[in-house]
């Protein structure tokens, strides 16, 4: 990019999931924003089967072996989503220009604490875990961060642009279409919830 161009405003959402996250770039104005990229990001280390989902190897296994391994694979995952997202920024600022913020889009807010199901209460904590790392990822590289709940993401959209939230998924819809199918449920949250950030 030439010295003497203006750089767009840029802004990265993100559905995450149990060990992934689907990324959507989005620049702006706020008023007609456009997708840049989309991309499927995978946030635990295969060479530590338990980063998938460490609070499951915490109930699944003996005490002293999850005391030891537990902590190997939630630092795992900070490590790759680190990773992972400096990554991402790299690519997306070689390219188009440095970065607004991000959103972090996560299923629920429930704290898994109050969740007395072992098994339920590891998904929830594990709902929130890859979340926050990619966070604290943001964080270390000086990028602002909001996290964001699945259910509000279109309604918080909405509110942001003075418009409907059927209009804000009509929206995105339609701003991935230059990127071909599939064009997922996943990736139009991604899409809204960086359009939030652009709207901020």
């Amino acid at each position: 990019m030439a010295a003497n161009e203006k750089s767009p405003r840029l802004a990265i959402g993100f559905r995450v999931k149990t060990g992934r996250a689907t990324a959507v770039v989005m620049a702006g104005p706020a008023s007609a924003p456009r997708v840049l990229s989309r991309k499927s990001l995978q946030l635990w280390d295969p060479a530590i089967p338990e980063s998938h989902q460490p609070w499951h190897a915490d109930f699944e296994l003996p005490p002293d072996e999850s005391a030891r391994v537990v902590p190997v694979a939630l630092k795992a995952v900070e490590r790759v989503a680190r990773s992972a997202l400096g990554e991402l920024v790299d690519e997306i600022q070689s390219a188009h220009g440095s970065i607004l913020g991000i959103a972090l889009v996560a299923g629920s807010s429930t704290d898994p604490e109050s969740i007395h199901n072992p098994h339920m209460r590891a998904h929830a904590r594990e709902g929130q875990l890859f979340p926050q790392a990619l966070a604290a990822a943001a964080k270390s590289m000086r990028i602002p961060a909001i996290m964001l709940v699945e259910s509000e993401v279109f309604t918080r959209a909405a509110a942001s642009r003075g418009k409907s939230p059927d209009a804000i998924k009509l929206a995105v819809t339609e701003a991935g279409r230059p990127l071909g199918k599939p064009w997922s449920a996943e990736e139009k949250t991604a899409a809204a919830a960086a359009w939030i950030v652009l709207s901020g």
